[in-house]
């Protein structure tokens, strides 16, 4: 198996290359340290697999994918856990968060190795330009990335530069803000009620006025949420 290396640190170059020496049947034909010379020699040397930092000068990870002229095999390696569901989405064979054990790397090469075929590019084009809703998130629970259905969120809060996802049994604090999670969620089930605050509208138990032109709404869980005047009347229209 022919495989490339691309990241912006030379360090983690090296530790790929470090844990690659259990394998003996990949050879590495060479690296790359952004992604603009990953493009040029991914389309050139076409390998079989490739490790791929995601944030990288120039050109993302993910942008050196919607430039290839055909699809090998994809390993994310990178310090960013948010981009773990869109790399699964577009079929990526393992995510490796930095920084990973050697025995987590070798697990993830396993999968390359047992890797049949390779993804068919045009449906692949498809994925990356996909602005469709997501039906699930993955967050962080301790070491563990867990996936939490969006027919379970019941709200999501601001927490600064992050957002708090309230579930139906568990709450979870995730790295993307609010107006992100806003973007990949369907506007049909899930409303922005105020700058701090997107309630599933099957969460509703009840609403009430708040007496300024906005509603206090109650949740099944029992959660008040606040339901600003200037977007009161994304709920009106609701009310028959």
């Amino acid at each position: 198996m022919r495989a490339l290396i691309v990241d912006d640190e030379p360090l983690a170059r090296q530790l790929i290359r470090e844990y690659l020496a259990d394998f003996p049947q990949i050879q590495v034909l060479t690296e790359c340290g952004d992604g603009e010379n990953a493009v040029k020699t991914i389309n050139a040397e076409r390998p079989d697999l490739v490790f791929l930092d995601v944030q990288m000068p120039g050109l993302s990870g993910f942008e050196v994918l919607g430039h290839l002229d055909f699809m090998p095999a994809i390993i994310f390696s990178t310090a960013y856990d948010k981009f773990a569901l869109r790399a699964f989405e577009i079929n990526a064979v393992d995510y490796l968060l930095k920084p990973y054990a050697r025995e987590r790397f070798a697990q993830a090469v396993r999968r390359a190795l047992e890797h049949k075929g390779r993804i068919n590019l045009d449906s692949f084009q498809g994925l990356l330009q996909q602005t469709t809703t997501q039906d699930r998130f993955l967050v962080r629970v301790g070491r563990h990335i867990v996936p939490v259905a969006t027919e379970d969120i019941l709200w999501i809060e601001a927490a600064g530069d992050y957002a708090k996802l309230h579930a139906t049994d568990s709450s979870h604090l995730c790295s993307a803000g609010l107006g992100d999670l806003e973007k990949r969620l369907d506007p049909r089930r899930f409303l922005r009620v105020h700058r701090s605050a997107i309630v599933a509208v099957n969460a509703i138990a009840h609403l009430e006025s708040d007496g300024e032109g906005g509603y206090v709404a109650t949740l099944k869980n029992g959660a008040r949420v606040r339901v600003s005047r200037s977007r009161a009347d994304q709920i009106r229209h609701l009310i028959v």
